[in-house]
């Protein structure tokens, strides 16, 4: 059995999976604001676009699918970087 040593991780591959755990976090956060505001009443002013809402309602919209883009940019990179490391043996 031989002994594998693990790849270096690269800037780039660690700014992408900070970025995607901040908006994925970012968006949970504001799923659960719009939960807790709807229970205290605020569904009136969250129906009438009032306040801050529509930033809160419009941050999960747009945050978890480019969230979703950068996984899949992370993963490619990732993939070729293995294939590159792979080839050079």
């Amino acid at each position: 059995m031989s002994l594998q040593t693990p790849q270096p991780v690269s800037r780039v591959q660690r700014i992408l999976a900070y970025m995607t755990a901040a908006l994925v976090g970012l968006s949970l956060l504001a799923i659960a604001a719009l939960i807790a505001g709807y229970a205290l009443g605020a569904a009136r002013a969250q129906a009438h676009g009032d306040g801050v809402w529509p930033t809160v309602m419009f941050v999960p919209m747009i945050g978890l699918p480019v969230a979703f883009v950068l996984i899949l940019a992370l993963l490619i990179i990732s993939l070729v970087g293995r294939g590159k490391s792979n080839a050079g043996r």
